[in-house]
């Protein structure tokens, strides 16, 4: 796919899509002992883990809530399988890169959010944002101009697409059976990569 040279901007859902959010929220489950039954279940929506983690709905979301506002090990999570390698190289081609976190609320978490990421893709985001968890990032996406948005996150995809920009959805176990005509499924970074740096 060739865009036009005006239209390099990437705009990326940060958790799940380029840091491992899940996993640094299953270490820190485990630390406090939270992870009982859980053995065999598989995660079939990521914004309601309650079944995957065998508690309430609501219990889970309040676990990822003490973990994205207050956790220490939030703001020290690892990229993503390939992020690291391929999201130097859309920096060095003169891309935008827009990152949103859906985690907090709060200025010193955004600052724990910018860090991390420095440290990952020294150089590569352009622009940060976090915004509390229950941000709905359509109006927010409404306000770029045209660009291609990749996330790991089924309502994400929607909001994009119905924004007008191109969408990738890096497949995960919890986005398996999505399917929408304006979303494009990708493997992992690498296929999106050749798809728009080639």
């Amino acid at each position: 796919m060739s865009l036009p040279d005006d239209t390099r901007k990437l705009i990326i859902d940060i958790d799940d899509t380029c840091i491992d959010t899940l996993t640094g929220f299953v270490k820190w489950l485990a630390s406090l002992d939270r992870l009982k039954g859980v053995e065999g279940n598989k995660i079939t929506n990521r914004e309601k883990l309650g079944s995957w983690l065998n508690v309430p709905d609501d219990l889970a979301d309040l676990w990822m809530n003490e973990f994205c506002e207050f956790s220490w090990q939030w703001g020290a999570l690892f990229p993503t399988q390939g992020a690291d390698q391929v999201l130097k190289h859309f920096a060095s081609n003169g891309w935008t890169i827009v990152g949103y976190s859906r985690a907090s609320k709060d200025m010193h978490r955004a600052i724990l959010r910018r860090a991390n990421l420095e440290l990952l893709f020294p150089n590569v985001f352009n622009e940060l944002y976090v915004v509390p968890r229950s941000t709905n990032l359509y109006p927010l996406l409404l306000g770029h101009d045209d660009a291609v948005c990749v996330t790991a996150v089924e309502s994400v995809a929607r909001a994009s697409a119905q924004a007008g920009h191109v969408t990738y959805l890096i497949n995960q176990p919890w986005n398996y059976n999505f399917s929408d005509i304006s979303v494009r499924k990708f493997n992992n970074w690498k296929e999106i990569g050749r798809e728009l740096l080639t």
